[in-house]
């Protein structure tokens, strides 16, 4: 791994900022007139040429937008002292702008990624022939210069890379929800035959040419690789762009690894190589091709087979003598014309899959809602239930004066000790508890029984046991103050 991988690249910081509009507009703009050869421009020219697509876009918004790319490396600037006539025009720099280098790789990838929605994935047969000459040619590579050698390896390494370009392309393709779709739709039967023979095309060139390919890898030992190497790296270095801190050593790797790719593409001693595995994933394509256009036509079939039906009873219905007889005939066949739907809950107690004949019938009684047949309301008496309530009174007096005894026999000497272990039941915890959080929100007196308390905390903690378990918390001492304590 390189370390320059976890470098910034503030070239494509453009990309995804609140301006990013205005930066790509201008960077786009900048990337066209570098195709045409027009490298420098000033900021007037740039404002001519963008300003059309923004609303109030204005010559000081273009001027902090350039002095962001800029600043990101994304342009370069340079002042214009050709055209200085006075201190006014040398006070306000008129300055001249050109992409760096970086920014047009960016901006190209910026096409490209534009442009991927609409690419058109394809397999070129003749890239294994091509490919297949090139290597031959490499054989005999101790007996080629230089300048052949690059122009061998550069042609054979463009057209591996686009033979897996394209091939991987091809296959993701097949693996999309839009492509399955197509797939089982009617219309995939117009071109299943053409779609089959275009990728039996392809394997068909793979399997011509893979012998070839592998006898002339194998006929290139380790010494003609070595030789190719070291040819390739003496033909760069006499390329007299190459700057002086040049990774020699990483393009070395970097073409070895190249080689290797293409022959485990081709060769692979561990199992499978990838132009075998290619092999298996377009006859599997094929196979799901034969398997929806099966499926396909043997719908259509049963489409024509209905069309019998329905002949059979229209004429049914033809024979029908009233028309009575044509509505109980619909209802078998078509079902209820307006059905009604009631929801409520099912008195099936099964979740188990079983036949409808199987389920018991239910009678659900059901009270229409039209005036004339409404179900009146029964008259009831009023029922004398005083001696219920007073029950009910009775018990409830009866848990209070339980309630207020548990307090009286929690307090001892005006307090209730919160320290150590205690146990206290359920009603007793949480009066202790409502209590403490009363007196949290600065209330010093509890409404149930009206005593007025105050709480001190202590050092050391309280575990309070109660018969639905335990609860720790700070220890504290609360003090009551009240006529009738106990």
């Amino acid at each position: 791994m390189d370390y320059n991988i976890t470098d910034k690249i503030d070239e494509v910081k453009y990309l995804s900022q609140e301006n990013t509009p205005y930066y790509r507009t201008i960077m786009r703009f900048f990337f066209n007139k570098y195709e045409q050869a027009e490298y420098w421009l000033y900021k007037e020219d740039i404002y001519a040429g963008i300003s059309e697509y923004f609303d109030n876009y204005t010559m000081e918004e273009l001027e902090r937008n350039l002095e962001f790319l800029v600043q990101n490396s994304s342009l370069t600037r340079l002042q214009d002292t050709e055209n200085i006539s006075n201190l006014n025009d040398w006070m306000f720099r008129n300055y001249r702008y050109q992409m760096t280098d970086k920014a047009v790789i960016v901006e190209r990838m910026t096409i490209e990624l534009e442009e991927l929605e609409v690419k058109v994935t394809s397999l070129e047969p003749r890239l294994f022939e091509r490919i297949s000459l090139l290597i031959k040619k490499l054989v005999n590579v101790n007996n080629m210069d230089e300048n052949n050698i690059y122009e061998v390896w550069t042609d054979l390494i463009s057209d591996f890379k686009n033979l897996n370009e394209q091939y991987q392309d091809f296959l993701k393709k097949f693996h999309e929800a839009k492509t399955e779709e197509l797939l089982q739709s009617e219309a995939f039967l117009e071109f299943k035959s053409s779609m089959i023979n275009y990728i039996n095309n392809f394997i068909s060139s793979y399997i011509k040419a893979s012998t070839d390919i592998k006898n002339s890898i194998l006929n290139i030992d380790s010494s003609k690789v070595e030789y190719m190497m070291d040819s390739l790296i003496s033909h760069q270095k006499k390329a007299p762009k190459i700057s002086p801190e040049f990774d020699f050593d990483k393009l070395r790797r970097v073409n070895y690894g190249k080689w290797k790719s293409l022959e485990k593409w081709f060769i692979n001693s561990n199992g499978l190589s990838e132009g075998e595995r290619l092999l298996e994933a377009t006859q599997k394509i094929i196979a799901k091709i034969y398997k929806y256009a099966s499926s396909l036509i043997e719908l259509h079939g049963n489409m024509i087979n209905r069309k019998e039906d329905y002949i059979h009873i229209i004429k049914l219905f033809d024979s029908m003598k009233n028309i009575e007889d044509a509505n109980k005939l619909s209802s078998v066949i078509f079902g209820v014309i307006k059905p009604r739907h009631f929801k409520g809950a099912s008195a099936i107690n099964t979740d188990s899959l079983i036949p409808s004949y199987g389920v018991d019938t239910i009678e659900i009684p059901v009270n229409s809602n039209v005036r004339e047949y409404k179900v009146k309301n029964e008259v009831t008496p009023i029922v004398d239930k005083t001696k219920e309530k007073q029950e009910i009174l009775k018990r409830q007096i009866e848990i209070d004066r339980q309630n207020k005894e548990k307090v009286r026999n929690l307090i001892k000497d005006g307090v209730i000790d919160l320290t150590g272990e205690i146990k206290l039941d359920t009603f007793e915890r949480r009066y202790v508890l409502s209590l403490i959080q009363k007196y949290q929100n600065k209330l010093t007196k509890e409404s149930e029984y009206g005593y007025s308390y105050e709480i001190e905390k202590k050092d050391g903690f309280c575990t309070i046991n109660s018969s639905d378990g335990k609860f720790l918390m700070s220890a504290r001492t609360i003090k009551i103050e009240g006529d009738d304590i106990g």
